[in-house]
């Protein structure tokens, strides 16, 4: 019998497709998490090694699919690159947890933005999710820039929530819900 799991969607934003991860990918992905900025703010192992890489592209992406979550490599519809990674995460009770990160090279551009609205409105319309969240150090003022343009709300502080490199950080949560203009805007 087949499900809506049995296959990972390819969405398309305006900037972006979101695709699965692929085998292939993997230097990318090594390439882009030796950026000192993915490092800090994110939780990618540090150092990050090709084992890594390969890992995240062929296990990890996959595994998350077939738990019930969502990991997609950000692919610049210009050129045809993967630039970063986008996942929902967590998806339970109707929420998603999403997280993100960018090659330093395609920062600054719209991409990741597009990848978050894209991502929110799918887990919003078509995967039966009723709440899309995601948390920003306060201190990385370009990931907050990014939940912004993709319509996500700031909803305030949680203190000591979440552990980034063996620290106790706090963090601000920001969430998108069905009713929210960026999810009703085509």
């Amino acid at each position: 019998m087949t499900t809506v799991r049995d296959l990972q969607p390819v969405l398309t934003g305006t900037k972006v497709r979101l695709r699965p991860w692929t085998a292939d990918d993997a230097d990318v992905v090594y390439a882009a998490c030796q950026d000192a900025e993915i490092q800090r703010w994110t939780t990618v192992p540090s150092p990050y090694t090709r084992a890594d890489a390969t890992g995240y592209v062929t296990t990890f992406a996959p595994q998350a699919w077939e738990k019930g979550d969502a990991v997609f490599a950000i692919v610049d519809a210009a050129t045809g690159d993967p630039v970063g990674s986008i996942g929902a995460h967590g998806i339970r009770d109707g929420v998603a947890h999403v997280g993100y990160w960018t090659a330093a090279a395609a920062r600054g551009r719209g991409l990741t933005s597009d990848a978050l609205r894209t991502l929110a409105r799918w887990c919003l319309r078509e995967a039966g999710v009723a709440r899309v969240e995601l948390v920003v150090d306060p201190e990385n003022r370009g990931s907050a820039l990014v939940a912004e343009a993709a319509g996500f709300t700031a909803e305030g502080t949680l203190r000591q929530w979440l552990v980034v490199k063996d620290r106790r950080i706090d963090v601000v949560m920001y969430s998108l819900l069905p009713d929210d203009p960026a999810v009703k805007t085509p």
